[in-house]
């Protein structure tokens, strides 16, 4: 297979950014976007942190000759900007327009096929979906048929109709088979959506059980169009999706035990985020940063330790945990002698 050119190199990775940015619940980090590797900025392996910071701000500049503008987001204090916090970025709806003539038919063919390999990946993540009104536009303007046979899967019609439920802020009713295999009718307001390895999720307030629940797509058997009739709901204004994402630990059905875990005090607060994801009480003092959380899997916590013991994460309790730990590091060792 070919090496794709720069160009195109460039156009996936901006592709990608806005993709991120526009799913994200909050504004994303420098170093959250340019560390990530499903958004392109890490490319060689020699690259340095400032050579893809520039690539970042020049995708920026790129972005905003087209009418997308991204915007910087300084954290706030009590006192006002915290200035020596990192900047995060956001797109600035506000701001951001679609210009006429602005892409050329080559470019919205190179856009078109980033789309397409997005969809043959993950054609029944939910959240692809609003890509598929902009690929139209695009095979438009690229002179292509959108219905071509080119074009990828576009998912499930009944995960289609979640979307669109959830795009008017519908409730949904569909039929779920959970881990046990019981298959009942709920009836879901859609609060957000997030993918976990190869599975997608969404988060929504369960009519019948009145709490918020979390279900897996591929678990959804079959979904019907919600009518423009049914009253519409409001996502809680303090409701943040990575606060239900799933961590290693958390699949089992033990019942979870309160964990405590520290990291050096030196280390910086987004370079822990990708560790904590939100979950849990996260304190810094002088000394370390302490994450308390609720595990259920203690042997999987015990893993997740050591794999992010080169940053310096340490289990303080329960004692039971420390044990797993020094398990796990005596069988690497005995396998090594």
């Amino acid at each position: 297979m070919p090496k794709p050119s720069r160009r195109v190199e460039g156009a996936r990775r901006m592709l990608n950014l806005l993709f991120s940015l526009h799913v994200s619940p909050r504004p994303l980090t420098t170093s959250e976007i340019v560390d990530d590797p499903e958004i392109g900025y890490l490319g060689k392996k020699s690259a340095t942190r400032d050579s893809r910071c520039k690539a970042f701000r020049r995708d920026r500049e790129t972005l905003a000759e087209h009418g997308v503008h991204i915007h910087e987001v300084l954290p706030q204090s009590a006192g006002g900007i915290a200035v020596n916090e990192e900047s995060a970025w956001a797109i600035d709806r506000e701001r951001t327009h679609a210009a006429q003539g602005v892409l050329s038919p080559y470019d919205a063919e190179e856009i078109v096929c980033a789309i397409d390999q997005v969809f043959e990946l993950h054609a029944d993540d939910p959240t692809l979906w609003p890509l598929q009104t902009a690929r139209t536009k695009l095979c438009e303007l690229a002179g292509r048929d959108p219905s071509s046979p080119e074009r990828a899967n576009e998912g499930r019609a009944d995960l289609k109709s979640i979307w669109n439920a959830f795009d008017r802020l519908k409730p949904v009713e569909f039929i779920y088979r959970d881990a046990r295999g019981i298959e009942k009718k709920r009836m879901v307001d859609t609060y957000g959506m997030f993918t976990h390895g190869t599975n997608s999720y969404l988060v929504g307030f369960d009519h019948d059980a009145e709490d918020l629940r979390t279900f897996r797509t591929d678990r959804i058997l079959s979904a019907k169009h919600a009518p423009d009739t049914r009253p519409s709901y409001v996502i809680p204004a303090e409701f943040d999706v990575t606060g239900h994402q799933f961590l290693p630990f958390d699949f089992s059905r033990a019942a979870a035990k309160p964990c405590t875990f520290t990291f050096p005090a030196g280390i910086a607060a987004e370079e822990l985020a990708p560790i904590t994801q939100g979950r849990g009480e996260l304190a810094q003092s002088d000394d370390a940063w302490t994450w308390n959380i609720a595990v259920r899997d203690l042997d999987a916590a015990a893993s997740f330790t050591l794999e992010h013991a080169s940053l310096g994460m340490r289990a303080q309790a329960p004692s039971e945990l420390a044990g797993l730990i020094r398990d796990h590091i005596e069988k690497a060792v005995s396998a090594h002698e």
